[in-house]
C-alpha cells in the first residue's frame, strides 16, 4: 500500500518587532541571525561563544546576547524558536521544551525535528524568491534559487513598487484587480516589457483621472 508523504505549507512570516530566540553562535547561526534582522525580528541569542560578525552585531546593540549556554526555561516569550548547535542533545531539549509551549521550532541539518524548514532566498526590493526542498536538499535549494533569481530583473522591482502604490492607493474591486492584472500581462505589461516607463506611466495617469472623474476614490 503506497503512502501519501505531507508536504510544506510555504508562508512568509512577518517578524518585525517579534522576539525570536536563537541558540548558538556558529557559521550556521550567523547565516539565520543575518536573516533574522533582516526580517526585523527583535533576536536573542545564546551561546558560549559567537562568530566575529555576530559578536559585532551584539556590540552594535543589534540583538541581545547571552554568553552561555542553553538552559531549560530560555524558549519561555519567545515568537519563535530555532537550534543552531552541534550537540543533539541540546536540540532535543530545545524542540522538546518549544513544542510543549506551543512555539514553532527549527532545528538546523535536523529536518525531522522541524516544525518548519528554512528556503533558500534570493531577494530583489520588495521580490522575495524562496526555493525549498523541504530540508532534504539544501545545496540543490540554493543552486535553483541562484539560477531562477538570474531571471529577476530591473523591470521587475520597478513593477512590484508600482504595483504596491497602486494596491495602497486605489479602492478594492474588480477594476484595481483588472488594473493590476495589465501591468503585468497586458497592453501596459507589453509597454513595460519594452521598458517604456514613460508610456506606462501617461497611461495611468489618464485611467487615474478617468477613475477619479467617476467618483470612486483614489
Amino acid at each position: 500500500m503506497s503512502t501519501v508523504t505531507a508536504i510544506d505549507y510555504p508562508v512568509s512570516l512577518r517578524l518585525e518587532g517579534r522576539r525570536v530566540l536563537l541558540v548558538g553562535g556558529g557559521p550556521v547561526a550567523e547565516g539565520r541571525a543575518l536573516a533574522l534582522l533582516d526580517a526585523g525580528a527583535r533576536l536573542h541569542l545564546i551561546a558560549p561563544t559567537l562568530t566575529d560578525t555576530l559578536q559585532r552585531l551584539a556590540s552594535e546593540g543589534r540583538l541581545e546576547w547571552e554568553p552561555r549556554t542553553y538552559r531549560t526555561g530560555d524558549t519561555r516569550g519567545h515568537a519563535l524558536v530555532l537550534a543552531a548547535t552541534d550537540d543533539a542533545e541540546v536540540n532535543h531539549q530545545l524542540v522538546a521544551e518549544a513544542r510543549a509551549a506551543g512555539q514553532w521550532v527549527n532545528t538546523a541539518d535536523e529536518p525531522e525535528l522541524c516544525d518548519f524548514t528554512l528556503p533558500s532566498v534570493e531577494r530583489r526590493g520588495p521580490i522575495t524568491l524562496a526555493i525549498s526542498t523541504g530540508g532534504h536538499a539544501p545545496a540543490l535549494a540554493r543552486h535553483l534559487r541562484r539560477e531562477l533569481g538570474a531571471h529577476i530583473a530591473s523591470h521587475h522591482v520597478w513593477l512590484a513598487r508600482l504595483s504596491g502604490w497602486l494596491r495602497r492607493h486605489l479602492p478594492r474591486g474588480p477594476r484595481r484587480q483588472h488594473l493590476l492584472k495589465r501591468l503585468v500581462d497586458g497592453e501596459l505589461g507589453a509597454l513595460r516589457a519594452r521598458g517604456e516607463r514613460g508610456a506606462v506611466f501617461t497611461r495611468l495617469r489618464s485611467e487615474l483621472k478617468t477613475w477619479k472623474s467617476s467618483g470612486e476614490p483614489t
